[in-house]
């Protein structure tokens, strides 16, 4: 927001330097973007060096001068002035500039030669005479600064960046609430003029009005105006503002809305048909030109300001061009409203406007504060255009607002929060100041250390507990006043156990060739059920998004979507994994979160490599694939259990028959598998092609007893490799038998894993041959023959007696 500083001075009991309002301001906690001089005409005059002087080839007092403006080329400039000399840094008026006088600089030719701009003497820059010809500045003016700046000329102009939680200081009179409660001494000039009583004559009259988004609406009718120029003030104080002056009616309430941040608007009395006004949705299909040229369609979410034929005006957002102000205007029928931010949010943005109207009413603007900016804008009308009253006030309001805000404040929150004492004194300056009203308590007989506090209007919308008067405090009295004190050392927290695995997984899953994702929590019954995921217990939310109405039970689904979207954009092969969590309603109402890791696979992960004619040359994302990758994960995590996959049953989302639950020390933890082709059908990906995913619970894994990482040497000692091929039932979990060799092996069994599973020609009905790679070794000496062959048998003897296993010949 752009503030003249003349303005800002007008409100406060004596003026204040352009510095000081500066650095009071950033002492406050706002944030001045800049302090500039501007003068109106000269915004596109700028500093300029000359870096080449030539004479004119036709004209012998004319010099052909090339000159750094800061753009990179230099401007070639024509000039007839005999006091510039090179290396003279002075003010070039660049094309399409518009100086004081209405003097407009074009590109032209002169006596043949192109000229691209001109150099300014005092009087061009609108100033008093002084020397003769172009104005020489001093060698150290930077080159390209805007020349108000480098001169200081016209008034001091402040920048302000405002923040979202103070739409208070979208008004002149906030900024300067904020300058004289940060000034001790200083008062603000706040006038507060009343609304003229009725006045004979018929007026605009009000109809309904739609309460719910409009709690509030006042007007009133001015007749026998005259609509013209705005006076130079006006104009002036608008531009330095950021503003366009359009005529005194329309200047007018911008100026009270800049003044006081409630915006206003003006009708042309004379175009309202009926003669009345009322607030409503408007109606399906309803079109209205607003003020931008624009016809815009409307919807039923959008308010509107109508007559008894059409919508006038987008409510809070702009005015329409039905019922413009204009040159031939002679009635006005003027409004104040306090409309519901959250509609004209959705408005503006469905229709794309942003106005100064629109910016204020997002945010919020003083709910108590219409009548007053109404009789602002009245008394200007008056002075600027003339005009009467006709009829009175016409007004609406919704039961019990404004409410005011009321909560406790106890003095010693300053300490337990700032670590300071403040004053009472100062409390109560700055706190009144800033438009607060203290009501002490007491018991009857003393005044205790409390108040009951009333804020104001325009402070609704960010101060509504104790904390935020703290935070007034600390910003009036001083952040450099707050002492700096080393915290106490504190017991740090202990993490939960499934923060540390969660991040081992991140890595491990990274390591494995996953790429992470991130999905949203959020979901429907519908988009489960798509998936293949079934189930009644989702949490529910109460304020849901239109599409989004509950929190997830699975992963799968938006790993899916995930896989969906880059098939569409041509990937065919990736996985992906994600870290998330899973919520789940409890019986009693309350509900449980869960943490997961969830991984999902398509197309062939692995091609284009030179193997052996034995190996296959791709490896796809199939059961296989997933579980490989599962029992890596789980053996990195090194959670001293190993891994084994028990009989699916119906998993959701899963092929029935390529699918298992896993089980980590005898506890489900997890499932991996094929994704249904069905579910793969219906999210579009690769037909023919095995699309898998596993998923492991964190929770459950974080429950296991991990066992204490030692470091433990490469042992120095040859290992014995021995293979064992044993005949068992096909129905046989390999992961049972890894489990029963290990449990036989002992301490010389170092590793066993398994190579190789067939089943075909020479193996008979209703068994599998089962190959596995045992690894003996011993610490500190060499293992002999006669040491292995007893263990190696009685892992034999051991799958013999349990399985009915058979050594394959």
């Amino acid at each position: 927001m752009r503030i003249p500083l003349t303005w800002l001075n007008e409100l406060l009991s004596a003026p204040l330097a352009p510095e000081v309002v500066r650095d009071t301001l950033l002492r406050v906690g706002l944030e001045v973007d800049s302090l500039a001089h501007q003068a109106p005409g000269l915004e596109t005059v700028v500093v300029g060096q000359i870096v080449a002087i030539d004479r004119h080839p036709n004209a012998d007092k004319l010099r052909v001068c090339q000159t750094d403006v800061g753009e990179g080329t230099p401007l070639q400039i024509v000039t007839g002035a005999p006091n510039v000399q090179l290396h003279d840094k002075v003010p070039v008026a660049r094309v399409g500039s518009n100086l004081p006088g209405n003097k407009r600089i074009e590109a032209a030719k002169l006596r043949g030669v192109e000229s691209f701009g001109m150099y300014c003497s005092l009087v061009e820059l609108g100033l008093p005479p002084g020397e003769d010809g172009v104005h020489v500045l001093p060698a150290d003016t930077p080159i390209g600064l805007p020349i108000a700046a480098a001169m200081e000329l016209g008034e001091p102009v402040l920048e302000l960046a405002i923040t979202a939680n103070r739409p208070d200081l979208l008004a002149v009179e906030g900024v300067a609430r904020e300058l004289a409660v940060g000034t001790p001494g200083l008062a603000l000039r706040r006038a507060a003029p009343a609304l003229p009583p009725a006045q004979a004559g018929a007026g605009i009259t009000l109809g309904a009005v739609d309460l719910a988004r409009c709690p509030a609406y006042m007007g009133l009718t001015l007749r026998g105006v005259k609509v013209g120029p705005s006076p130079e003030w006006l104009v002036q104080r608008l531009v330095a503002c950021g503003l366009r002056s359009i005529n005194n009616v329309v200047d007018a309430t911008n100026y009270v809305m800049l003044l006081t941040g409630q915006p206003t608007h003006a009708f042309d009395a004379s175009r309202i048909a009926g003669g009345a006004i009322t607030v409503r949705a408007a109606a399906e299909g309803e079109t209205l030109e607003t003020l931008d040229g624009v016809t815009r369609r409307l919807l039923p979410e959008d308010l509107v300001i109508a007559d008894a034929e059409r919508a006038l005006v987008v409510a809070g957002v702009m005015g329409g061009q039905q019922a413009e102000v204009s040159e031939h205007t002679t009635d006005l029928f003027l409004e104040c409203a306090c409309f519901a931010p959250a509609g004209v949010r959705r408005t503006a943005r469905r229709l794309g406007l942003s106005t100064d109207s629109s910016y204020r009413f997002e945010r919020g603007v003083d709910p108590a504060g219409t009548a007053r900016a109404l009789a602002l804008l009245v008394e200007l009308i008056k002075q600027l255009a003339g005009g009467a009253p006709a009829g009175g006030v016409v007004a609406a309001q919704a039961p019990g607002f404004p409410a005011p805000r009321t909560f406790a404040f106890h003095l010693d929150a300053i300490e337990r929060l700032l670590g300071l004492t403040v004053p009472n004194p100062e409390v109560e300056r700055i706190l009144t100041g800033l438009g607060f009203q203290l009501n002490r308590h007491t018991d009857g007989v003393f005044e205790l250390n409390a108040y009951d506090v009333v804020a104001p209007g325009w402070r609704w919308h960010d101060t509504t507990r104790e904390v935020d008067l703290v935070e007034e405090i600390a910003r009036h009295w001083g952040y450099d006043r707050i002492p700096s004190v080393l915290p106490e050392a504190t017991p740090r927290p202990v993490q939960p156990a499934s923060l540390g695995l969660e991040r081992r997984a991140r890595a491990i899953a990274t390591a494995l060739g996953l790429t992470e994702v991130m999905t949203r929590s959020l979901t429907t019954a519908e988009a489960e059920a798509l998936a293949g995921v079934q189930g009644g217990d989702h949490v529910r939310l109460s304020n849901p998004l239109k599409e989004m109405s509950a929190m997830r039970t699975s992963l799968l689904p938006s790993l899916l979507e995930v896989l969906r979207y880059n098939r569409y954009q041509g990937c065919t092969q990736l996985g992906v994994f994600e870290l998330g969590r899973t919520y789940h309603l409890q019986p009693d109402g309350t509900h449980r979160e869960r943490r997961w890791l969830g991984a999902a696979l398509m197309g062939s992960l692995w091609s284009g490599l030179w193997l052996p004619e034995h190996v296959p040359a791709t490896l796809a994302a199939d059961f296989s694939y997933a579980k490989g990758l599962l029992e890596a994960v789980v053996q990195r995590l090194e959670l001293g259990e190993a891994l084994t996959l028990a009989p699916a049953g119906d998993l959701p989302g899963l092929h029935p028959g390529r699918a298992a639950r896993v089980l980590v020390g005898g506890r489900e933890v997890g499932v991996v598998g094929e994704v249904h082709p069905r579910v793969a059908q219906d999210y579009d990906l690769p037909g023919g092609q095995a699309v898998a995913a596993f998923a492991l619970d964190l929770e459950a894994l974080a429950d296991q007893p991990a066992p204490a990482r030692r470091f433990k040497a490469f042992s120095r000692q040859p290992a014995m490799l021995r293979d064992l091929a044993v005949l068992v039932p096909a129905t046989l979990p390999a992961g049972e038998a890894l489990a029963a060799i290990r449990e036989v092996g002992g301490d010389l069994l170092e590793r066993v894993s398994m190579f190789d599973r067939y089943a075909g020609p020479g193996i008979p009905e209703g068994q599998v041959s089962l190959g596995f790679s045992l690894v003996y070794r011993a610490a500190g000496r060499t293992l002999s023959t006669a040491e292995v062959d007893p263990v190696h048998q009685a892992i034999v003897d051991h799958m013999h007696a349990r399985f009915g296993a058979v050594l394959r010949a």
